[in-house]
């Protein structure tokens, strides 16, 4: 019976991700981005592709199952190939980011996930902190499913940090109409100090879980050829 279980399990680990061929550098396999959003990423990568061979690759998918992000995100990168197979030492050897986003969907395991995954070519300045930061600006967007702009604004971000490692200028990273940030609504810092105490005492100080879980990882390309 055990053998039997440990076999069970090995070939579920070895099940293969049923990832579709892609449609473009936008693939919106969950269905969830408006055609504004799908159409101004697109064009903003096309000129990153056309300007400086770096890729970026989008996808959604509705579900990963028990699989971590990272794992699938890592895995669109080496399946689809995305950045540029070069000569050692090319600039744009492996530069490819891909921005996988799995949507919530009724508070389910596996959902309301994001991952930004970087070749290796894109390592270098797409530091932790930096792509920490580009999620920052994604996330009242995504808290609020509107996946759309965020995920343009994230692009966008990305983009220009390509943009500026290659030293070349960008037209495109306008935002698209209905993309704009929301305006913060200021709040003393009094109460701030106050939640955040209050806070502590509810939770024990544990951390709480947010509605969307972030990543950045990297490092599928760097053996190609």
């Amino acid at each position: 019976m055990l053998q039997l279980t440990a076999l069970l399990l090995i070939a579920q680990a070895q099940v293969p991700l049923a990832l579709p061929p892609p449609r473009g550098y936008v693939n919106d396999f969950a269905g969830v981005l408006d055609a504004a959003s799908v159409a101004h990423m697109e064009a903003v990568i096309a000129e990153v592709r056309q300007k400086t061979r770096g890729e970026i690759a989008v996808v959604t998918l509705a579900d990963i199952g028990d699989r971590p992000a990272a794992d699938v995100a890592l895995e669109v990168g080496r399946r689809w190939g995305v950045g540029v197979k070069g000569e050692a030492g090319e600039p744009a050897k492996n530069l490819g980011v891909v921005v996988l986003l799995v949507p919530r969907k009724n508070h389910r395991p596996g959902t309301g996930q994001l991952f930004i995954a970087t070749g290796r070519g894109a390592e270098g300045f797409l530091t932790d902190a930096r792509v920490g930061r580009i999620r920052d600006a994604m996330s009242p967007y995504l808290a609020s499913e509107d996946y759309g702009a965020g995920l343009a604004r994230g692009v966008d971000r990305i983009a220009q940090a390509i943009a500026q490692e290659s030293g070349v200028t960008l037209t495109g990273t306008a935002e698209p109409q209905g993309t704009r940030e929301p305006a913060p609504f200021p709040i003393p810092i009094t109460w701030i100090i106050v939640a955040v105490i209050l806070l502590i005492l509810v939770t024990r100080g544990r951390i709480l879980l947010l509605p969307f879980r972030y990543g950045v990882g990297g490092g599928w390309g760097g053996s190609g050829g």
